[in-house]
């Protein structure tokens, strides 16, 4: 139910206030006096539709707690959706709260409204982003200057095949976070928190979750006089279901749920009196209504008009008279409900005692009820269903069945239609369920089961392809079927059962092969990069040691070879003129001929074998620094593919421990 952000609570009716316990329990979950570093962020009121969680709110807000406190409340509320962020900015401006000193709210609300007055031309601007798409469109102008012309934010506008998205960039972005967070009081100067109460996450554009959850969490975060910042989501469910897409950075892990139950029953019978409705009435009341605001508001004023006919309490005082205290105490069951199923009153009866009972009423109340167009249904009058409740208060045996009533009631109220009850109840023992554990348990049937569910996703949650019933449900629902013995919680149980343990071991054996061969693909990956390691270090040395042997090996022979060269021609000199020589000079010639090619003769061989052993060493060289440099890229690939492979299994090891989490039963 909606709620006025601007109004404060009653307080003119002996200051009642429903739900005192949880509001005080409310209050302690929040970081009132303070955030610390480790202190929760996002907090998720989460509960059935109906149940009045804004009035919870609302009522919180405004009560005795956040007066003695100084809390700081900001709801952006507009008609529709919240596409830009200066519109996000603009709503918080108009619902500023502080209940503590009120005289602030005008100054902090004028400092909202002239943060997203701030225009920004993103076409000018050095960080913006300009996408334009066209492929027949010639006159691009109107719209580049329709989409420049938009305030901080993301606009988009397409026109037959022309698109032109304008998003700021990030230095933008993060001054419009500096400026909103600018604008609310510091810590530092009293104020102990400040709430940003979203009632709907839905009504918000992704550009405008996406700056929460870049730019303005973190600078709340890590600036030191921010920190009293905190988020207030409302959801039908707690909030790793109600939002399982969506990450909320830096505060991911630190949220905490609330769940908002329904009304007792004193809270509602006394809302009931103080509306004018006779104290055993508002008993009735309350017992029908199950504590749901809701119910309780519609079932007042109808109360207050079918009592005024004296006839209802005669007819339920004469069908009554004659019954005896168990059979009074079945009458008042069958009162309960808007609708009597013969089916659906084993969930009250027991298993296979329904169509009696049907039976049964139909006989005894016939003056009181109406048949539905098919006659599988009947209903009794209003106002004899409260006349027999209240008459039938202190009836023991009424009163020991009423916690069938409670789980069945709820359940009927969280799925109004009988039609989808009963398929519901079908998966009323199964934790999930997706399109190939359908198929093996419904066979045939598998395709409308999963159309079923994925047309009404209000009363499931879902994880990927996963789906599970709504944690609002599910308690309501086992409860219903276990009562009603139900195939639901029977022979679908069962099988599921029976199909979740041997995929389960399947899971865990299929575990165990992926750890081992991932540890024996991470040892294969150690050696490769060892020996990868080891044949680099070989190349290093090679490529250091061989241009040193072969200048050395150079130098020697250019210095022997001209060497042997010189001699061989001084002693062929000699031997020359010694022809022309006349004796004794001539053997003196002869002689020292002799001597340089001796020499020469002498060096020859080492300088032959020298140049050989130079030439090997080249080839040889070249041989194994190519052997060498193959060897190494060959491992580099290895270790990459080894790698890869290792990524895969690691990945298939995650698929498979997420499938024994989501587990079937």
């Amino acid at each position: 139910m909606k709620a006025d952000p601007q109004k404060s609570a009653n307080a003119d009716q002996d200051h009642f206030l429903p739900r005192k316990l949880e509001l005080q329990a409310f209050a302690d979950l929040l970081p009132i006096r303070g955030v610390e570093a480790s202190s929760n962020r996002i907090f998720n009121l989460w509960g059935e539709d109906g149940i009045g969680k804004s009035t919870f709110i609302s009522q919180f807000r405004e009560s005795e707690l956040m007066a003695k406190a100084k809390v700081v409340w900001l709801q952006p509320t507009r008609e529709g959706q919240l596409d830009t962020i200066p519109e996000f900015i603009r709503a918080c401006s108009k619902s500023v709260r502080y209940p503590a000193e009120p005289n602030k709210e005008e100054s902090i609300a004028e400092k909202l409204d002239r943060v997203q007055q701030g225009k920004v031309n993103p076409i000018v601007s050095d960080d913006s982003i300009l996408i334009t798409r066209s492929s027949v469109a010639k006159n691009k102008k109107p719209y580049v200057n329709q989409a420049a012309a938009a305030s901080v934010g993301r606009t988009e506008t397409v026109k037959d095949d022309l698109q032109v998205s304008v998003g700021l960039g990030e230095s933008k972005a993060n001054n419009q976070a500096e400026g909103f967070l600018d604008t609310l009081p510091l810590q530092s100067l009293g104020t102990d928190l400040i709430i940003l109460y979203i009632e709907n996450v839905d009504t918000l554009s992704a550009t405008i979750i996406d700056w929460l959850r870049d730019y303005v969490l973190p600078a709340a975060t890590r600036g030191a006089y921010r920190r009293n910042l905190v988020f207030l989501l409302e959801s039908q469910d707690p909030i790793k279901l109600a939002y399982p897409h969506e990450s909320w950075g830096e505060w991911s892990n630190l949220t905490a749920d609330f769940r908002l139950y329904p009304m007792s029953h004193d809270d509602s019978y006394e809302i009931a009196v103080r509306s004018g409705i006779e104290p055993a009435t508002s008993k009735a009341l309350s017992v029908i209504t199950l504590g749901y605001p809701r119910l309780l508001q519609q079932a007042i004023p109808r109360c207050k008009r079918d009592l005024d006919n004296p006839d209802s309490s005669k007819t339920a005082q004469a069908i009554l008279s004659s019954m005896s205290n168990d059979d009074r105490a079945t009458f008042a069951l069958c009162c309960l409900p808007d609708r009597l199923y013969p089916d659906e009153l084993d969930a009250l009866f027991g298993a296979g005692k329904g169509s009696e009972t049907f039976a049964w009423i139909s006989r005894v109340a016939a003056s009181a009820i109406e048949r539905n167009s098919e006659g599988k249904a009947i209903t009794i009058s209003y106002g004899v269903r409260v006349a027999a409740i209240r008459a039938t208060l202190d009836n023991q045996a009424f009163a020991s069945r009423l916690p069938e009533w409670n789980a069945y009631g709820k359940f009927r109220y969280n799925v109004p239609s009988k039609a989808k009850r009963s398929k519901i109840l079908l998966l009323s023992g199964l934790l999930w369920i997706d399109e190939a554990f359908s198929n093996q348990l419904f066979a045939n049937q598998s395709d409308k089961v999963l159309s079923f569910i994925k047309d009404n996703p209000t009363f499931f949650n879902r994880n990927q392809d996963r789906y599970r019933v709504s944690e609002r449900i599910r308690e309501h629902l086992q409860k219903t079927a276990t009562r009603m013995g139900h195939l639901g919680m029977g022979a679908i149980a069962k099988k599921a059962d029976a199909l979740w343990s041997k995929r389960k071991q399947e899971i865990e054996q299929r575990m165990v092969e992926l750890g081992a061969k991932l540890e024996t693909a991470q040892s294969e990956v150690n050696a490769l990069v060892r020996k990868q390691k080891e044949t680099s270090a070989q190349l290093r040395i090679q490529n250091r040691e061989t241009p040193t042997n072969s200048a050395a090996s150079s130098v020697s022979h250019r210095k022997r070879g001209p060497l042997i060269a010189a001699l061989t021609l001084l002693s062929a000199a000699f031997f020359a003129i010694s022809a022309f020589a006349t004796a004794p000079y001539d053997v003196a010639l002869i002689g020292g001929g002799l001597i340089p090619l001796s020499i020469a003769l002498i060096l020859a061989p080492k300088w032959l074998q020298a140049r050989k052993a130079h030439a090997a060493g080249i080839s040889t060289s070249f041989e194994d620094g190519a052997d060498l440099k193959q060897q190494s890229h060959d491992l580099s690939h290895r270790v990459n593919e080894q790698e890869a492979a290792i990524d895969e299994l690691k990945s298939q090891l995650s698929r498979a421990k997420d499938e024994l989490r989501f587990s079937y039963v």
